[in-house]
């Protein structure tokens, strides 16, 4: 059997390499290594790499010029679109152990207001996924979301038992475009019960709706019990 340590993915370089632009290891203007020379620092393929800087470079974050090398961006938060955050990643950075529970995932006809927002007929079914995360044990945040059949095949409940769905999203439907709305709002009791708090208490909720070029993906309800927090840059 080989001991060979597993292999990262294009996505794990990416945050990677953005983690070093964002921190200022690389200044903008500054030229980073090569990819021949990435690859050989994360051992992966150049093509593992090249897709990682490309997608950076149509977030705005890097340039690259045929002959002239990869440069970071001199103005890269101002032309970047918004950096989803990996929700269990984002637990582990905050030095907590994570944890994730699917709670339902089955296929059905949404309340007319989702419908609506998706852009679907009134009788169109979709697929709805709650989930929680859990810090140290503790209830973290509760996720709702609906998602378009069509923009996600092959998941399903037997996948989401053990991936999370925005790390499912992340590799194999990113979205390209998105809008965030961000309210304080009572605690309703499914809601409640699962973050362990009293009804109608104060929670955070983060609605995201999600496309990829003109097709809609989905609708993302994340509920965010007392302490938690959730960091992401633009």
């Amino acid at each position: 059997m080989s001991d060979a340590p597993p292999r990262l993915e294009w996505t794990e370089i990416r945050r990677d390499l953005l983690e070093r632009i964002q921190s200022g290891i690389w200044k903008p203007g500054d030229s980073i290594p090569r990819e021949v020379e990435l690859a050989v620092q994360y051992g992966c393929t150049r093509s593992t790499v090249g897709r990682a800087l490309r997608d950076l470079a149509t977030a705005g974050f890097l340039e690259r010029r045929r002959k002239g090398g990869t440069t970071v961006s001199a103005n890269p938060v101002r032309k970047a679109p918004l950096e989803v955050p990996i929700i269990a990643d984002a637990i582990r950075k905050s030095g907590k152990l994570a944890g994730y529970r699917l709670l339902q995932c089955h296929i059905d006809v949404p309340p007319r207001e989702i419908s609506t927002r998706l852009g679907l007929g009134a009788e169109a079914a979709v697929m709805f996924v709650a989930a929680l995360y859990l810090a140290d044990g503790v209830p973290h945040q509760l996720e709702h979301r609906w998602l378009v059949p069509a923009a996600v095949p092959g998941l399903n409940a037997e996948v989401l038992q053990q991936t999370p769905v925005d790390e499912w999203l992340l590799q194999n439907a990113p979205l390209t475009r998105a809008t965030i709305e961000i309210e304080a709002i009572g605690a309703p009791e499914p809601v409640a019960a699962a973050l362990q708090m009293p009804v109608g208490e104060a929670v955070l909720l983060v609605t995201r709706q999600s496309w990829k070029q003109a097709r809609a993906i989905g609708l993302l309800h994340l509920y965010h019990a007392a302490g938690a927090k959730l960091c992401t840059a633009i």
